[in-house]
């Protein structure tokens, strides 16, 4: 992001926050529909992490894998009383639109009903579409994180201050941040959730009939390229940051397993040398990996959230 823009974005932003200063309501109202915004973001992360497993555990289920009915039958409450918890917090700080919170409910009780009787495309693509709502849900929460609680108002006004809350390369910090576990890392993760779901029916049953393979091959492919993105982003943020998110150098090593598992998928599915084994053993390279990268988004909520709070204290310390 250039600094013209950032310059821009902070007119813009002291424009609409200057009545602040001497509005200890409204700067309340804030600090806590902010805080509220970081405990939904959270919740919708958790939430997609079940669903995904739903969706990789009913599609072996579809493959004649019972072994994880038990497990399958706890995600199922799981996710209803993470739903009803989510809506019931979502009423509460109006977060999200009745539109969010209606498709949300629809698109769980389509899932839920007769999942049984699914061919395997439509398993996948109603999950799938549930997911992607998530996905939205979570990046435009975090994109309204991205500026700090608190601008330069004036130089005057920062008396006192030490911390560097109000600083620019804070704000860029901040957004850099977000964007990265608020939108990329998540959109990521699914990559990685969906080559999970698909390729593990694909070796249970030794077939790809019901796949679309050109599909999974461009998936495949895809996540190649994009795993190199995520760790140069990943190493770029850590030399920013000067440390602060100490679980970004996870990526590195979390590539390796990835292209591991990538080549795995192309063996037990396109090469036909799958079976039972083989797709518990990609299930779980998948899940370990998808394991990490939320690893780094909670860190990446925790620093965020604890910027947030210093805030609070930097607005007291107003002159």
């Amino acid at each position: 992001m250039s600094i013209a823009k950032l310059s821009t974005m902070n007119q813009s932003v002291e424009r609409e926050q200057a009545p602040l200063v001497s509005d200890f309501d409204k700067f309340s109202q804030l600090f806590l529909a902010r805080e509220d915004s970081l405990i939904l973001v959270g919740q919708l992360n958790q939430l997609m992490k079940a669903v995904q497993r739903h969706r990789g555990i009913s599609m072996g289920m579809l493959a004649g894998n019972t072994e994880f009915k038990e497990e399958f039958d706890d995600l199922q409450h799981q996710l209803e009383r993470r739903l009803a918890t989510l809506e019931a917090f979502a009423r509460a700080n109006q977060l999200l639109s009745d539109r969010d919170k209606e498709n949300l409910s629809l698109a769980w009780a389509t899932i839920r009903s007769n999942w049984e009787g699914d061919n395997l495309n439509d398993n996948f693509e109603l999950h799938s579409h549930f997911i992607e709502q998530l996905l939205a849900m979570i990046a435009s929460l975090a994109k309204k994180l991205e500026v700090p609680l608190i601008v330069p108002i004036a130089k005057d006004n920062l008396t006192g201050l030490s911390d560097g809350a109000f600083s620019q390369a804070r704000m860029f910090q901040q957004i850099e941040i977000l964007s990265f576990v608020g939108k990329e890392l998540p959109e990521t993760i699914e990559q990685v959730a969906r080559i999970r779901g698909t390729s593990v029916y694909g070796a249970a049953v030794d077939s790809l009939d019901g796949l679309d393979e050109r599909k999974i091959r461009f998936w495949v492919s895809t996540l190649r390229n994009h795993s190199e993105k995520i760790r140069v982003r990943a190493e770029k943020l850590d030399q920013e940051l000067s440390g602060i998110m100490p679980k970004l150098t996870l990526v590195k090593q979390n590539e390796l397993h990835l292209l591991q598992f990538l080549n795995t998928v192309d063996t037990a599915v396109f090469m036909g040398k799958g079976g039972r084994e083989e797709a518990h053993r990609l299930f779980n390279m998948a899940t370990d990996i998808t394991e990490v990268y939320w690893e780094i988004v909670g860190q990446g909520l925790d620093v965020v959230r604890d910027w947030h709070r210093r805030d609070l204290e930097a607005w007291m310390r107003l002159g």
